[in-house]
């Protein structure tokens, strides 16, 4: 069988097809079909297919983790609240982590939730401004708060704060709703140290509601003595920090 060459050199549009490569022997050439030409559709269809589904996963994704933005815990009113105050950094700390938590119920990377707030500084006045400003942003926010009277003896103020952890707790029994109870100056409950061979009852019962997580309750308090604020808040879900501005 005689198989004729074909050449790969130059072409000229008056070329015409000899009746040997038209006949017999085309089989040796391919001539490409018109919808085998530049069929790129059903691939770009296939590629925008799985964008999409990739951005529905993303989405789940993020629903099923809570991604909740920051500004739940924002008020518009710039002269309430923590907007109010000159320690920038220290709202922006108790906003993440002690109201966003409580607004979103969510728990920090350890799996914590911060139930205990102690601000400490070397002078009274701004940190009683701040937990108050605190609390009057907690209840901008929606967030059911208590305030320790100032004009309370320590047994008074012992009693006082008993009876608000007892009322909160079966206030989140009944509605599932958090309250915010600001102690007030921790030194005028508990005698501050480092290291304790016992504690007292009260603070006994601060560290019951830092061990369950969802009791409902988040306590506040400050103190100037900063270097005596016990070790075992290291080991609970207590935010102790200083003001920051």
């Amino acid at each position: 069988m005689k198989i004729q060459c074909i050449s790969f050199g130059s072409y000229s549009n008056n070329m015409s097809i000899t009746p040997d490569i038209a006949g017999s022997n085309r089989e040796f050439l391919y001539y490409p079909k018109k919808n085998e030409e530049h069929n790129y559709k059903p691939l770009i269809l296939k590629i925008l297919g799985s964008f999409a589904a990739i951005a529905v996963g993303v989405t789940l994704y993020n629903l099923r983790k809570n991604k909740v933005p920051l500004s739940v815990v924002d008020i518009e009113d710039k002269s309430k609240g923590l907007n109010s105050i000159n320690f920038r950094r220290t709202a922006i700390e108790l906003k993440k982590k002690i109201l966003y938590p409580i607004k979103t119920e969510t728990t920090n990377k350890k799996g914590t939730f911060n139930t205990g707030l102690i601000l400490s500084d070397t002078k009274d006045k701004p940190l009683k401004e701040v937990l108050s400003s605190f609390s009057e942003h907690a209840e901008a926010l929606g967030i059911r708060t208590k305030e320790i009277p100032d004009n309370l003896n320590k047994p008074e103020r012992r009693k006082w704060v008993f009876n608000a952890i007892k009322e909160a707790e079966n206030h989140y029994k009944e509605t599932n709703q958090f309250t915010i109870i600001n102690i007030g100056n921790l030194d005028n409950l508990v005698d501050l140290k480092i290291v304790k061979a016992k504690n007292s009852a009260i603070e006994d019962k601060l560290i019951e509601i830092n061990k369950n997580v969802y009791s409902g309750i988040v306590w506040t308090a400050w103190t100037n003595n900063t270097k005596s604020i016990p070790m075992y808040y290291n080991n609970l879900p207590v935010l102790v920090t200083k003001l920051i501005d």
